[in-house]
């Protein structure tokens, strides 16, 4: 997993924009990640023909944790927000789900519950796909079967990555894998680098600590030209070159 900054900022700023862009190309970085995370044109295609089209508003619980379900979900039209809440009440924010990405497919294969809470931004449109319809599926076309299985994968090693970033005892540096983590899978490039699609209070949620130090953090980060801040958005900033 990439690197982020060291505890200490006796560094110089060279010495911190090092692990930043030896990790991130902000041209490629996301490209990856939405190739990999979301199913194949033919296998959503396929699945289009067994589901079920809903749409849901802002706000509304798509699924519960705990929520006993038998329907794997998939995300055609804008983001669900995938959240856990600590026996002490508190939200975490785990990730968005974007369009092409499937979701509840552990819960309906195992027949257990749902693990996160799953609530719509915006509006949204989710093609639901019923237990046996999806089984059915997958015995007459081993390459949706083999998709799905690449899909479950990914999330296997998106939870090592969470809980190695969770892991980390320097808020600095559990502040920056929160922010890697999140360009992955919501960010758009800009000319200057990446631009994370993510409010303060979300990204505190996500690395576990007070909105308060967060924000304290990222201004340090942005002082030291690695970030901008902006309205619900912060850049990741690209260097000027290598040698900067």
């Amino acid at each position: 997993m990439p690197q982020p900054p060291t505890p200490s900022y006796k560094h110089t700023r060279k010495a911190l924009r090092a692990p930043v862009y030896k990790s991130l190309d902000a041209d490629v970085f996301t490209k990856v990640w939405a190739e990999n995370s979301a199913l194949t044109a033919r296998s959503a295609k396929a699945l289009h023909s067994v589901g079920v089209l809903r749409h849901w508003q802002e706000g509304q619980v798509v699924l519960s944790r705990g929520q006993a379900t038998s329907t794997a979900l998939l995300l055609v039209k804008g983001r669900l927000r995938v959240s856990v809440t600590t026996p002490e009440g508190e939200e975490q924010l785990l990730r968005w789900m974007l369009p092409g990405e499937i979701s509840g497919l552990s819960s309906v294969f195992a027949e257990t519950t749902y693990p996160a809470d799953l609530v719509a931004v915006g509006t949204t449109q989710v093609l639901h796909i019923e237990r046996p319809r999806l089984i059915d599926l997958i015995n007459r076309d081993p390459a949706v079967a083999v998709d799905l299985l690449r899909i479950l994968g990914l999330r296997i090693n998106q939870l090592f990555d969470t809980l190695a970033d969770q892991g980390m005892h320097s808020l600095e540096q559990r502040v920056w894998a929160t922010l890697e983590r999140i360009a992955k899978f919501n960010s758009v490039a800009v000319p200057d680098g990446v631009m994370l699609r993510v409010s303060q209070s979300d990204l505190a949620q996500a690395a576990m600590a007070s909105r308060q130090r967060v924000n304290q953090q990222l201004r340090q980060f942005q002082d030291q030209g690695l970030i901008r801040l902006g309205y619900r958005n912060i850049v990741l900033l690209r260097t000027p070159s290598r040698e900067d």
